[in-house]
């Protein structure tokens, strides 16, 4: 199915389990498809997890061992992390200058973020993970009424983003930009499994913060390109030159951001949560 609520799952805890387990499920398949493209496979474990985290923090108000839960998550991601930079690194590259910079390209090109051996290990390690998670998401419930838990989280994720936010705006540098990044993947995720609430207000409002996202995570592409130049041994004529693209491409991919969040999350977080949660008990009534 969709990710998505359905009405057919009766309440929010039954609908985050066969969420979260058809997540948890698809990504364990990614791992155990040997003719998978191996940068595929990653993409898809990656996204697969962080709609899981997603899910979790919006139910995070009435699950006592979320933390728990997540940090399992956030490690099987980061086992497979190494495995989709070198394609980050050059990609980047490529939209700073598609055919310059011939040393910094055979320089990414040249060195392996991970050997066979290390990925394989990597993979089993996630697949590993993913197994300890779904045994401890078979067994999801809520602790409250699913109504309080799904208004508090929505709010939370919006309160947590309009920080980073300010924290952004005061200071365009700010580490912030790397939480504002995933807070905002984290409502587009929290808002995608809401859409069938009113499928005509809330698609408009993913398509802006799935556009949101994308801009913050070639932001975050940026940022780790400028760190590996640090790490590579290269003429530092050329080196000093994709700098200075990197950061005007940085500064005008902020310009475009920063107006969209501020958009996006502009207004109280219990506002939103609370029209939210009242469509949701719409949706419900109406189905009888």
């Amino acid at each position: 199915m969709a990710y998505a609520f359905a009405l057919e799952d009766r309440t929010l805890a039954r609908g985050a389990r066969r969420i979260a387990l058809e997540q948890v499920g698809h990504a364990l398949d990614q791992i155990d498809r040997p003719s998978l493209p191996q940068a595929e496979a990653v993409h898809e474990i990656r996204k697969c997890v962080k709609k899981l985290r997603a899910l979790l923090r919006l139910l995070r108000p009435g699950l006592p061992h979320h933390a728990a839960l997540d940090a399992l998550l956030r490690d099987a991601a980061g086992r497979v992390g190494g495995l989709r930079d070198a394609a980050v690194l050059l990609d980047t590259l490529d939209a700073l200058s598609p055919r310059g910079f011939p040393a910094i390209r055979a320089a990414l090109a040249a060195a392996p973020i991970l050997a066979p051996e290390a990925a394989e290990v990597a993979l089993a390690t996630c697949h590993a993970d993913l197994v300890e998670a779904r045994r401890a998401l078979k067994k999801l419930k809520l602790a409250g009424e699913g109504d309080s838990v799904l208004e508090a989280g929505l709010a939370a994720t919006l309160r947590e983003a309009k920080t980073a936010l300010r924290e952004v705006l005061h200071d365009p540098d700010s580490p912030a930009i790397h939480t504002l990044r995933k807070r905002v993947k984290d409502h587009l995720y929290q808002s995608r499994l809401l859409i069938p609430l009113w499928p005509e207000m809330l698609e408009p409002h993913c398509a802006v913060a799935d556009a949101l996202g994308e801009t913050l995570g070639l932001v975050n592409d940026i940022a780790v390109f400028t760190e590996a130049l640090s790490r590579i041994d290269l003429p530092e004529a050329e080196r000093e030159a994709a700098l200075a693209l990197a950061r005007t491409r940085h500064d005008r991919l902020m310009l475009a951001a920063l107006p969209r969040a501020a958009r996006l999350f502009a207004g109280d977080p219990s506002d939103l949560a609370e029209r939210w949660c009242a469509w949701w008990a719409i949706w419900q009534a109406e189905a009888g």
